[in-house]
């Protein structure tokens, strides 16, 4: 029986239920946007009102109430999503590697890893690392220091490449892994130790003017060679992948997050079974800070083991399972680089500003792209498809658009993974076939005084991550931070995407900027929706997954220029799982 503020036919009446009250119950349900309470029972939502019709309803019934006024001063939104970030990276970086990124940033525990800025402080930096490190860097040939988040476009285009890094040791590896995941740098010791100086000529292998290899390395292809010889070396051990995502999921609870999603199980970087596996024994053990939605990798689905199933078999088993805290999504596959690594694939008439670089190449082709994507529908699988550059972005369009001639869209909700550059008719095309763009709205913020300078152009930074045009032709987009590229903080994207404001303080692309009525949206409800679990999370509704994160105080369009400031109190999970800032 279901009355204006309660579902009794969700309710055990010899249980309590929980009624949690607040300033106001923002819920990202249009037919009842706001709410005084909202009651909770066996981890869903149950009823959702004005606070003294839902007390007079249990009372009725009989049913015992326990109001929880933690946050009657506060307000309550659905649980803020995560939809596109790398944890098991993030987390092992945060155990086993050293922070050299441009601006502050959280660990797990709270505490502020300060931020590098300029090449001076970095090698003196390096130089006290190495110095700290050297019992361990003494003991093996393959020890590395190991360093990510590193930026040379942040630090005005600065050259760090082999013979500044020698400066800072000539008898140690030592590799940079840049924010963008998709570039190291890495000394002298380290190039002949990965052999690269003797590899033929590759575009990804960048050198100086002489043709010496210069340290510069991109894409997994070729950075492999570097990581097989222990740079960027990860614990991929058992505990150490447990670890590696615990570390990951607190970081975004502490952001706000009560779901995530890990786009690329399985990735290359990680060996066999052991992130799939990493995932299942963390959660079984009570692990995990957050509900996390795998995404499997499109080159090592064989790598997939669940009890006696292997590959697909064991993909849909997992699936099948429908565990409500480790869920399986979309199939993930990669088409190119990253726009300040230059590898980014643009359109043909279309090129970067600086001079003597030329356009990233495809990582896959069209007719690959096809293949995979077929493979992924016959799975029953919507696919996440990185496209950086509107070159990628338009061969991937023009691959479902091949699909769709042949095949009817059974419900897929294919989606453009950061697809930065995207133009107004590829926007319209995606809605024709039904594909959806997840914006990499952090990029404004962090690169885009660079991208202006260095890669783009003003003109382009204006155009890129296009919120507003992705929501004029009426798709469902997502933002997302990428981390370990940038810090997760679903709010933090939220207000890129309304203020588009880069770390110089210039607003690039008014006209793109979304409200934030419309950015809270994207937050909660889209990032469901893009996850095929708007059934389950996303809004506050009876029936749902009881899954709440609750700020300080209300966003609204007046706190536009403010969004990212406001104070995260805590998160509910399953309305028992209560953590607090």
């Amino acid at each position: 029986m279901n009355y204006q503020a309660l579902c009794m036919r969700l309710i055990d009446v010899k249980k309590p239920v929980t009624v949690f009250t607040a300033q106001k119950v923002i819920t990202m349900n249009p037919e009842q946007p706001e709410a005084e309470s909202v009651a909770v029972q066996n981890g869903v939502i149950v009823g959702v009102g004005e606070t003294e019709t839902i007390r007079s309803l249990l009372n009725v019934h009989r049913i015992e109430a326990q109001f929880n006024s933690t946050f009657e001063e506060s307000y309550i939104y659905a649980g803020f999503a995560e939809h596109h970030m790398h944890p098991h990276i993030l987390g092992a970086y945060l155990k086993d590697s050293h922070y050299v990124g441009y601006v502050d940033r959280k660990a797990a525990d709270g505490s502020v890893m300060e931020g590098i800025q300029s090449v001076k402080q970095l090698t003196e930096h390096l130089k006290v690392l190495i110095e700290k490190d050297r019992v361990r860097l003494e003991s093996d040939s393959e020890q590395w220091l190991n360093c990510w988040g590193f930026d040379p476009l942040l630090l005005a285009g600065a050259d760090v490449t082999r013979n500044v890094l020698d400066e800072v040791s000539k008898e140690f590896p030592i590799c940079l892994g840049h924010a963008s995941g998709h570039v190291i740098n890495i000394n002298s010791v380290a190039i002949e130790l990965c052999g690269y100086e003797n590899m033929e000529e590759d575009p990804n292998l960048f050198r100086y003017e002489s043709g010496q290899v210069n340290g510069t390395v991109a894409e997994p292809e070729l950075m492999q060679f570097a990581f097989s010889k222990g740079a960027a070396r990860m614990d991929f051990s058992e505990e150490g992948i447990i670890e590696a995502g615990e570390l990951a999921t607190k970081v975004a609870r502490i952001n706000g997050c009560t779901s995530v999603t890990d786009k690329g199980t399985n990735f290359p970087l990680t060996p066999g079974n052991v992130a799939a596996e990493g995932w299942l024994k963390a959660q079984a053990q009570g692990r995990l800070h957050t509900r996390v939605n795998m995404e499997p990798w499109f080159s090592s689905i064989d790598r997939w083991v669940y009890g006696d199933k292997h590959g697909w078999d064991a993909v849909h088993a997992i699936r099948d399972e429908k565990n409500p805290y480790l869920s399986v999504g979309n199939f993930k596959m990669l088409t190119d680089g990253s726009i300040q690594g230059f590898t980014a694939h643009l359109l043909p008439d279309q090129n970067y500003v600086t001079e003597g670089k030329p356009n990233g190449h495809l990582l896959m082709s069209k007719e690959k792209l096809i293949e995979q994507i077929s493979i992924g529908e016959a799975h029953g699988m919507s696919c996440s498809i990185h496209t950086n550059g509107n070159g990628a972005t338009e061969v991937a369009i023009q691959a479902i658009e091949e699909i769709r001639k042949i095949k009817p869209n059974l419900g897929f909700r294919h989606s453009l993974e950061h697809c930065q550059l995207a133009t107004e008719n590829q926007f319209y095309r995606m809605k024709q076939v039904g594909i959806t763009p997840n914006l990499f709205t952090n990029h404004l913020y962090y690169w885009g005084d660079v991208h202006a300078k260095y890669t783009v152009g003003e003109h382009g930074v204006r155009r890129m991550d296009a919120c507003r045009s992705a929501t004029n032709h009426g798709l469902m987009h997502g933002v997302h931070s990428d981390d370990m590229v940038t810090e997760v903080s679903p709010l933090f994207s939220a207000w890129c995407a309304v203020n588009r404001r880069s770390l110089s303080g210039v607003v690039y692309g008014e006209d793109q900027c979304l409200t934030v009525t419309e950015a809270m949206r994207v937050i909660t409800y889209n990032h469901a929706w893009l996850a095929h679990q708007e059934d389950v999370r996303g809004s506050i509704e009876v029936g749902k997954w009881a899954d709440f994160t609750v700020l300080a105080e209300e966003a609204t369009e007046e706190k536009r220029e403010t969004l990212k400031d406001i104070r995260i109190v805590g998160t509910v999970i399953g309305g028992d799982d209560i953590f607090l800032n």
